[in-house]
């Protein structure tokens, strides 16, 4: 059995082989362009077992060596936490991943499956629209706001509003202001209702949404962003995980008889976090048991630590919901 340790980056990878005596001869750089010598080098050490550390782009690696051998994906912060060497180049990087991949001490992270990565993509994708679209939308009202205009409506995406933003006259700089972003928002609208389309089709393929989407305040497009960020429900034991995962659970140090809860650490899945405390701040108005939650948290802290806790919360519920339907499904 080889032990590969390889340290990918944008445009070259490098690869460290081990057996089980130590290394095999020295780091190989290679391009990531070429796929073939990538595929023939490893056919080579067959039988392996290669770990990636986990980053935006190491999906294509993954599955270009998926059916050669296996592959472990590392947690790059529990790595990081184990190791923390004074010298720093590639070639001892990818030798690091080996060396710890034969001790197995390699901290694991997730691999969503391929369907779980493609509803993964659209969703986020459609959620950066989203977010640039009310980037555009404060603009415009900051763009107002300078020249103390006020919209006759509360939406400026409107059909009136928009009539009413084209009559104004800003001046030379303000009306081109204006035609960009009201030319910006017309294609984030356009984007958003191409794959509003796609994502209409794949309600069916994830029918588990269907449990989601009876809360207040979690339609489709949340339901199937939380689908795809929490994946296989059984890689978590209980609710707590998930709130970890979304990096809503607080932070902890704790030495001797002290204990100190910091902010929440904002580690994981950022997508997840965002759609779970848009969707809490709606759920309250109509659930008693989370209005109820949510007030005794304001009571003794702010309004934003405990929408925080309120997603938290969500979090769990969420996972349960969707654990129980894969059950009562499975059984089925």
């Amino acid at each position: 059995m080889y032990y590969v340790g390889i340290d990918l980056h944008k445009e070259q990878l490098v690869v460290s082989v081990e057996d089980d005596t130590g290394p095999v001869g020295r780091p190989r750089r290679i391009a990531c362009r070429d796929e073939q010598e990538i595929r023939r080098q490893m056919e080579t050490l067959r039988p392996f077992c290669a770990v990636i550390e986990a980053s935006s782009s190491y999906r294509w690696l993954y599955d270009l060596l998926r059916p050669l051998g296996d592959v472990v994906l590392a947690h790059p912060l529990k790595l990081r936490a184990i190791v923390t060497a004074r010298a720093k180049t590639d070639k001892l990087d990818a030798a690091l991943l080996a060396r710890l991949l034969r001790a197995q001490l390699i901290p694991k992270a997730h691999i969503p499956g391929a369907g779980y990565q493609t509803l993964r993509d659209l969703t986020r994708t459609r959620a950066r629209l989203s977010r640039a679209a009310t980037v555009a939308k404060n603009q415009l009202h900051s763009l107002l706001g300078g020249r103390n205009l006020h919209s006759p409506q509360r939406s400026l995406v409107s059909k009136s509003a928009r009539r009413w933003l084209r009559e104004m006259d800003l001046g030379f700089v303000g009306n081109l202001q204006r035609d960009e972003l009201l030319g910006r928002l017309d294609h984030y609208a356009e984007e958003l209702k191409r794959l509003d389309g796609w994502l209409d089709s794949m309600a069916d393929t994830f029918p588990e949404v269907s449990c989601l989407t009876d809360l207040h305040g979690v339609g489709l497009y949340t339901a199937l962003l939380i689908v795809g960020e929490i994946a296989e429900t059984e890689r978590f034991d209980n609710p707590r995980q998930v709130g970890a995962y979304a990096g809503l659970t607080a932070r902890v140090n704790q030495s001797g008889g002290h204990c100190y809860y910091g902010h929440i650490s904002r580690q994981g899945s950022s997508w997840l976090r965002w759609a779970l405390v848009q969707a809490a701040m709606k759920l309250i108005r109509r659930d008693e048991a989370l209005n109820r939650f949510y007030q005794r948290i304001r009571k003794r802290s702010s309004r934003h630590i405990a929408r925080v806790a309120v997603a938290r919360k969500l979090a769990g519920i969420c996972w349960i919901r969707l654990r129980r339907w894969h059950r009562t499904n499975a059984a089925a």
